[in-house]
Order: structure tokens, then sequence, then C-alpha cells
């Protein structure tokens, strides 16, 4: 009897969404404690708030997207979290999903979602969607500007999902 007990609550957990520990570059002595850009010599060139680009780069299988990011507070909270890793797991045969990376939500209904969307679902899982889907409420994060090679590169299982700022000018 405690055998098919342990059994079950193993096959219970093992149905739960699994969960993802964003993976981030480790600070580094010299700039722990200090905001982006601030290297201790402030003047008043770099006092003034910086333009972001909301352009970014996503890397998967050794092939780079270049993603349009929204300029919303999603999107800019999202783009404040860069650069970071996620293991995201498939869904649907038409998504990577990982939960662990709360952001700011303004949920909105989709009929139609298409591949190359960048999602946020329930406030807390950042979706990339490498095929079409609907039907659901999601905060858009962004998009992809081509998705050949997408489903290819992204495969079926797990999968490690990089997000990093675009460099100057790409």
């Amino acid at each position: 009897m405690r055998i098919i007990s342990l059994l079950a609550l193993a096959i219970f957990f093992s149905t739960l969404p699994s969960s993802c520990i964003p993976e981030q570059p480790a600070e580094t002595q010299e700039n722990i404690g200090q905001e982006p850009g601030n290297d201790g010599n402030e003047s008043e060139e770099n006092t003034k708030p910086q333009e972001q680009s909301m352009t970014i780069h996503i890397t998967v299988g050794g092939k780079t997207f270049k993603a349009d990011i929204e300029d919303t507070e999603t999107g800019r909270a999202f783009i404040s979290r860069l650069p970071i890793t996620l293991d995201m797991s498939d869904l649907n045969g038409n998504e990577k999903y990982c939960y662990g990376v709360s952001l700011p939500k303004a949920d909105k209904y989709y009929d139609s979602i298409a591949a190359g969307d960048l999602m946020l679902y329930s406030g807390n899982c950042i979706v990339l969607f490498y095929a079409p889907a609907g039907g659901y409420s999601y905060t858009r994060i962004g998009r992809l500007g081509s998705t050949d090679g997408l489903k290819a590169a992204l495969g079926t299982g797990s999968v490690k999902v990089s997000f990093a700022p675009a460099p100057d000018g790409q």
C-alpha cells in the first residue's frame, strides 16, 4: 500500500509544470550594489537616462534570432533582467515555456498567436511560440523578426534558451 501511495505521489508531481531557475551571470566584486552603467564616476553626461535598445538576441542550439521587444512596462522589465538563460520545456508541440520569471502583466486574450511570439503567461512564465496557437490570455513581450530555423533549433523536449541585449546597431 505504501509503495502505491509513493508511486501516486511521484506521478502527481511529475505532471506539474516544470519550474526553471533563470541562469544569470555572476556579479563581480566590482559591480555588486552598483546600478547598471554606474562606474562610480558620475558626470553630467552619464547621469542622463540612457535610451534602452528594444532589440534582443535569442540564442538556442547555436542559432541566434533577433527579436523586437514591446516598449511596454513588461518589455522594459524583461530587458532589465537580461542576459538570462532559461531551461525551457515543450508544451503542445508549439511552444517552449519556463516558469520562474516574474514580470508586470497586462493580459489580453489572443484568438491567434503566431510562431515567433514571445509572451508572458500568468505573470511568471516566459513562453516562446514556434508554431501557431491561440485561445489563451497572455501579455506580449515581443516578437522574433524571422522564425526561419526556429522549430529545428528548439527541437523536442527541454532546451536552454539564452536571451541577451543585441549589440549596438544589430
